[in-house]
């Protein structure tokens, strides 16, 4: 699940931590637990307060009090972390790696629609590639036409693109983009000139408007704001920038729910087949697709702004999914710490 903050209340006599293994965003900061967990956050954020929300439906079912914990990482490590046990259910976004996990026995069919996320594609407000504006251009053609004129005439300024290049959802999304506009074209001969305009940019030769900056969202972000350059976001990560800076830049193309559009950032829960908690690891995922869980999903909130859309009605289990980047739950039932 992407890093996002979310307001809102905890609810009393439970608290869900967010594990960083990797120094994530630095707006974590050092927990008031006793005793303490090492590299975790106590924060509001959405998996806490679906965390938040199970428990207190659980508990008033009849369970014990019990706590979730929240690991955040990548795709591979969620999945490495399915297969340890270390963790019961994993929430990611890349359609091939679930369903190799899935084949191989590491998590449970089907994976279940979790909810909907959305990609954007932002840029400088001086608009150096002369794009579309309104919306009207499908988001190939952007990227194209950013690749022609970055290529073009010197701009002030410059046409760059920041990519992430950290094997996150985004930066799988954007790759896929620039591969894809090479393979456009009505005959050969169009085709052929096409990919040598719009090669991936990462290729030798190396395009010097592509800027590879290894970094977490908001961090990218950030710098691609700075530096004036076009990237690849999410709505949450641009939700949660200071209004200030968020006003610096122009969102070009935004995902939709349509499930054809690109854009589209679904995301999937997986159930390991050696979850240390597989009944409450199972009751999880039913009740994330379930109606109480959608509706804590359709509460997430930054800025007046909805997060996500739940998932579609008529998908509430599924074997695939999109993206990269994954957040990881763990069911602890030692004991229960105040937050």
């Amino acid at each position: 699940m992407p890093d996002h903050h979310v307001d809102g209340t905890s609810l009393v006599a439970t608290a869900v931590h967010l594990l960083v293994p990797e120094a994530h965003e630095s707006w974590c900061s050092p927990p008031v637990l006793s005793p303490p967990l090492s590299s975790s956050c106590v924060l509001l954020t959405p998996p806490e307060a679906l965390a938040n929300a199970f428990i207190q439906d659980s508990v008033a079912n009849g369970s014990s009090p019990f706590q979730v914990a929240w690991y955040t990482s990548d795709t591979t490590y969620s999945i490495l972390y399915l297969q340890s046990s270390l963790i019961d259910v994993g929430i990611t976004y890349n359609p091939a790696a679930e369903q190799i996990a899935i084949d191989q026995g590491i998590a449970l069919a089907p994976s279940y629609y979790a909810f909907r996320d959305h990609f954007l594609f932002v840029g400088p407000m001086a608009n150096p590639a002369n794009l579309s504006v309104d919306g009207s251009e499908d988001v190939e053609t952007m990227f194209s036409d950013l690749r022609v004129a970055a290529d073009g005439v010197a701009t002030d300024p410059p046409v760059r693109f920041l990519s992430r290049y950290d094997k996150s959802a985004t930066n799988i999304k954007e790759s896929a983009l620039w591969v894809g506009i090479g393979q456009v074209g009505a005959n050969v001969a169009e085709t052929m000139v096409h990919r040598l305009r719009s090669k991936v940019p990462w290729a030798t030769a190396y395009s010097t408007w592509y800027h590879q900056y290894i970094a977490f969202p908001i961090q990218a972000l950030t710098a691609a704001i700075l530096l004036q350059e076009y990237t690849l976001t999410d709505r949450g990560t641009l939700l949660s920038l200071d209004p200030s800076l968020r006003n610096q830049t122009v969102i070009y193309k935004a995902g939709s729910d349509d499930a054809s559009d690109p854009l589209l950032n679904p995301a999937h829960l997986l159930v390991s087949t050696k979850a240390p908690n597989p009944g409450m690891a199972t009751a999880f995922a039913q009740w994330l697709v379930g109606d109480r869980g959608q509706g804590v999903i359709n509460s997430f909130e930054k800025g007046g702004e909805q997060l996500y859309s739940v998932a579609p009605t008529n998908a509430t289990a599924q074997t695939t999914a999109a993206g990269s980047n994954s957040t990881a739950l763990r069911r602890r039932r030692s004991r229960v710490w105040v937050s």
